[in-house]
């Protein structure tokens, strides 16, 4: 007798193939996340950049705060006479 089931072959889906696509989705979706995400790469070197901006503007205003109350302090000597 002739077993039908034998003659239609039936597509298999091998599971290490599954595995291995799924983790390389995951791991697509993390590397992405890192390269454009809140924590990426490129907004920390934004960061980093208004790091820099930010001391040099504390370091000009420093200097600018020293001078002013120079001449505070030189305006109300005279005045003090």
């Amino acid at each position: 007798m002739i077993n039908y089931d034998d003659l239609i072959k039936k597509p298999k889906i091998d599971l290490k193939i599954v595995l291995v696509i799924i983790i390389a989705i995951i791991l697509g979706f993390y590397i992405v996340d890192l390269m454009f995400g809140k924590r990426s790469f490129s907004r920390m070197i934004d960061l980093n950049n208004n790091l820099a901006i930010l001391e040099k503007s504390v370091n000009n205003l420093k200097k600018e705060n020293a001078r002013l109350q120079k001449e505070y302090f030189e305006l109300k000597e005279l005045e003090g006479n």
